[in-house]
Parts: structure tokens; C-alpha cells; sequence
């Protein structure tokens, strides 16, 4: 909360004890809390604190006019961090004078400028819009909040408020501190961030344990290493989920997650059957750099409790594997095809968001490996373990018949291997591009007379709704199309083991 002492001095009181119930601002609360601690501050001394820790020299030189010895010099140039100089563009104005050198006359600031940010208050009280304590107010700027401005700048944001927005001390210097909460992953002009969320006390714990010893320095390509990522949000999301449910097992590799982190994270997660009391909340934004920057999406994410519980039971099946985490992590990043010198990874992103939203994948898997991966110069089947993972996820999710799943992978796994050694791709085409049931049916009839296999009665007996073993025919095709499909690229690259028995360490 806000106090002022004079007129001219602000302090702001720290504690765990006010949420604001916004993600944004109570994450940068918690920041604070954890670098100065409890009590009454002031709130200059936090700013510049903060502006300290969002700048950086570039590298590059200026040069300024020093009017004490009537001399230009050199100066090192500093900015905003990356990539918070897409949001944050204040920088002071010193006075400029004109100097003639070697007879041509040029301008020079007669100091460096310097990125700068400072509190203009209003002369009278109000409430703020976040927390409502009643204070001098700020009206908001990008700097304090980035998600909601005026109707004239970025207009994606604005909050469809009217009039005027104000932040307290309190909640402005939050929302400064906010730009150093987020974990982000950057792909060309395509930026991903990412935050937590749930009661302060834990966020407190999860951020001083958890995000700050997730967090790399330096570069333009994130603060965080992912076993993949790409331009799409979904694709990154999921990456930095495993990435995160790893942290709980504690890996050797991730041995900088204190195990106070990886404790608290386990509860937050739900490692346990009972539903976390609060559980965790990740929101994620998506958007395009370029003068400023341009939202594209922005997601909550809420039941990660129940993707963790699909992460290990996936890990249960792949017990065979030397590094389960990784392993499922290759089972996602495949989903990608090289197109010149870059991989398009719109499927990777579709099978994702599927997976995020516990909806169906298959279709866009199947897309993949008829559209994508059997188009290759060279293609492979599906990485081991993938067929565990996803028969897991049709029968948990889903609510595929387990015996039907059985059926469809031992019937795909023949219908592949027979189509390999007939050199009849096209049957597995004219499966995967039934339309309707009764072509699915006369497809079946006719592979059983070209490939001389017997189909199995399972897949002959129609219910009612058209489906198969309680199971819509639609999906019913698009399985067997999969694991069909998969058994003729396995069968082709010289590996006929049903299941895909060997394992593969990486996706590419």
C-alpha cells in the first residue's frame, strides 16, 4: 500500500497479504517481496532498483557534447533489456547544441541520453483500478502494465475500459517488476511469454526456487532451454510443461531445483491423487516484434494437474527408456518437417494444442505422416514410444475401447508390413481418404482381397451412431490409417519389430 511521508517522498508498504487478483501485477509483487523482503520502502529506491536490473549496454558507442570541458565525447549506449525494449521505449531528452567540427556543424546532446522512468502522480487522490486503495495515481503506461493502454496504442491490448487507468505506487512498481517474472522463448519475430500463477505465498516459494533457477541469461532466443520450440504458442507451451514436470523428479541435469522447489512444485502440480487446493495457472502470449509489440494470442492454461498425471503415466509406459522425460519430449518433436533450411512445425503445434486441451490429436497425426512424413526423401516411421503414448492418451482421454485399440494397432501393424511388400502405398491413401462409412467398409473389403490378410470381425460390426466398439467409425479409420501407415515407413526403412522396438534417442 501506498504512504506518503512528504510531498515529495512516496514509500509503498510490501506484503504477501493485498493480492490484486491480477497474474501480472501479483507476480511482479512477488518479485518484490523477494528481493527487498517485508515492510515500508521507498518507492524511488525500487524503481531505480528495477531499472537497474532492465538495462543494458548494447555495445554501441554516442557521442555528447560535454560543456564543462567544450568537448565531444564518447559514451557506451545502454537500453532496455531484450525483449522489454518492445514494450518499454522511455528514454530522456537532454538538450541538444549545434558544434561546428572541421568546418561542418553538427548536433550533439550535451548529455548521454539515458533510458529513464519516473512517477507522475496525480495532485489529488484515487483509487487504483487493480488493488482499490486510495492513493495519488498514476495514469497507466506500457512500463507499469503492458496489457492495458490507451485506445490510440496498441489497440490488441486495451481492456475495453473507459477513460482513464490508474495504478497506486504499489502496483506500478509491480507492474515494472513484472517485465522480470516472465519466462520467455523467441523464434525469429515470434515471441512467447510465459507466467504463473496461484496464491502468493507459493508463488513466492515457486518463483524463488523454481523460475529463478530455470532462467538462462543472455541471447535473443529465450531465458529458458526447451527441448523444442517453434513459432507457434501451443507447440512451446507443451515444451515448457515437460520441461517443468521434469523439475519434480529431480534429474540429475536439473539439480538446480532445490528440493523445497520440487516439493512445492509436485503439490501445485497435483503429484498426488487429490487435486491441489490451488492449483498451478499458466498464462501464455503470443505475438510478432517490430516497432512494438503485436499480441497474436493469449491463453490460461489451468488444468495442468491433469497433464501431469498424462506425463507419468507415459513415463510408466516407456520404462524401457533410459530418459523417460526426454523420450516424451522426442515424441512431440517430431511432429516437424524441414522445408529448405527450416522445419515447418504447424503439425507439431496442432498435435499440441490437441494434447493442452485434451482433445482429439490423431487427426492431425495422421495428417503428418500421409502428408508430411511419407512425402520425405528418405522417410522413417514414428519415433519409439509413440504409439505407447498416444494408445494411452485414446483410451484415457478419449474413452477408445482398450481391446479395439489392441486390434487396430496388430491389424495396422500387418495392413503396413503387407502394403510395404506389395509396394501398394496407395491402399493406405484411399483408407486414410475414406469419406464416409461405407467407403471405410469397401475399402476393407478390397484390402483383403489385394493384400490377401483377413480383417478382423471387430471392425465389421457397425452400432448404432456408426460406430465400431462404442468408438466413432471416423476415428475408428484415422487410428488404423496411423498405425497402418507407420508399420509401412518402419517396414520400409528395414526395421519390421511390430511396435517399433528399437529406440530412438532423438526426433530428427
Amino acid at each position: 500500500m501506498a504512504k506518503r511521508e512528504n510531498k515529495d517522498k512516496i514509500s509503498i508498504e510490501l506484503d504477501l497479504d493485498h493480492p490484486t487478483g491480477n497474474f501480472w501485477i501479483d507476480n511482479g509483487l512477488v518479485y518484490l517481496v523477494n528481493q527487498f523482503g517485508k515492510g515500508v520502502f521507498d518507492s524511488e529506491e525500487i524503481l531505480n532498483h528495477l531499472v537497474g536490473k532492465l538495462l543494458q549496454e548494447t555495445g554501441n558507442k554516442g557521442e555528447y557534447y560535454d560543456e564543462v570541458t567544450g568537448e565531444v565525447k564518447e559514451y557506451d549506449k545502454v537500453n532496455w533489456v531484450y525483449p522489454t525494449n518492445y514494450f518499454i521505449k522511455s528514454v530522456d531528452s537532454p538538450p541538444k547544441v549545434k558544434i561546428k567540427i572541421e568546418g561542418k556543424e553538427r548536433e550533439f546532446p550535451t548529455s548521454p541520453p539515458r533510458p529513464t522512468l519516473k512517477f507522475e502522480l496525480t495532485k489529488s487522490q484515487n483509487y487504483c483500478h487493480f488493488c482499490g486503495e486510495k492513493s495519488r495515481v498514476a495514469k497507466i503506461k506500457m512500463w507499469m502494465f503492458p496489457f492495458v493502454v490507451t485506445q490510440d496504442k496498441f489497440s490488441n491490448f486495451y481492456s475495453q475500459g473507459k477513460g482513464d487507468i490508474f495504478l497506486c505506487p504499489r502496483c506500478a512498481l509491480a507492474g515494472l517488476a513484472g517485465y522480470l517474472t516472465w519466462l520467455w522463448v523467441a523464434q525469429g519475430k515470434t515471441v512467447h511469454f510465459f507466467l504463473f500463477y496461484s496464491n502468493l505465498e507459493e508463488l513466492q516459494v515457486f518463483h524463488k526456487e523454481v523460475i529463478e533457477a530455470s532462467q538462462i541469461s543472455g541471447g535473443k532466443g529465450g531465458n529458458v532451454k526447451l527441448s523444442f520450440y517453434g513459432p507457434y504458442l501451443h507447440e512451446t507451451t507443451l515444451a515448457l510443461l515437460l520441461k517443468l514436470f521434469s523439475y519434480v523428479e529431480g534429474r540429475e541435469e536439473e539439480a538446480q531445483i532445490s528440493q523445497e522447489g520440487r516439493e512445492l512444485l509436485a503439490s501445485l502440480l497435483g503429484a498426488e491423487e487429490v487435486t491441489p487446493v490451488a492449483p498451478l495457472t499458466l498464462y501464455a502470449v503470443s505475438g510478432i516484434l517490430g516497432q512494438a509489440f503485436d499480441m497474436k494470442s493469449f491463453q490460461e492454461f489451468s488444468r495442468l494437474h491433469l497433464l501431469y498425471r498424462l506425463y507419468k503415466a507415459w513415463k510408466e509406459k516407456l520404462v524401457k527408456a533410459p530418459n523417460p522425460y526426454q523420450t516424451v519430449a522426442n515424441i512431440f518433436r517430431q511432429f516437424q518437417v524441414r522445408e529448405g533450411n527450416q522445419y515447418n512445425t504447424l503439425w507439431r503445434d496442432k498435435v499440441c494444442w490437441a494434447v493442452l486441451e485434451f482433445t482429439d490429436p490423431f487427426p492431425h497425426i495422421e495428417s503428418f505422416l500421409f502428408e508430411g512424413r511419407a512425402k520425405e526423401k528418405s522417410p522413417s516411421p514414428l519415433v519409439w514410444g509413440t504409439e505407447e503414448v498416444f494408445q494411452y492418451y485414446a483410451k484415457e482421454v478419449l474413452s477408445v475401447d482398450e481391446n479395439l485399440l489392441k486390434i487396430l494397432r496388430g491389424f495396422g501393424y500387418s495392413l503396413g508390413t503387407k502394403a510395404e511388400e506389395k509396394k501398394d502405398m496407395g491402399l493406405l491413401y484411399a483408407l486414410r481418404n475414406a469419406k464416409n462409412v461405407e467407403e471405410f467398409l469397401k475399402i476393407l473389403n478390397d484390402i483383403q482381397f489385394r493384400l490377401e490378410i483377413t480383417i478382423p470381425e471387430k471392425l465389421l460390426e457397425l452400432g448404432q451412431g456408426e460406430r465400431i466398439a462404442g468408438t466413432p467409425w471416423l476415428r475408428v479409420k484415422t487410428l488404423l490409417s496411423i498405425f497402418a501407415m507407420n508399420s509401412y515407413l518402419r517396414a520400409s526403412s528395414g526395421n519390421k519389430k511390430e511396435g517399433g522396438e528399437e529406440y530412438e534417442q532423438s526426433a530428427e
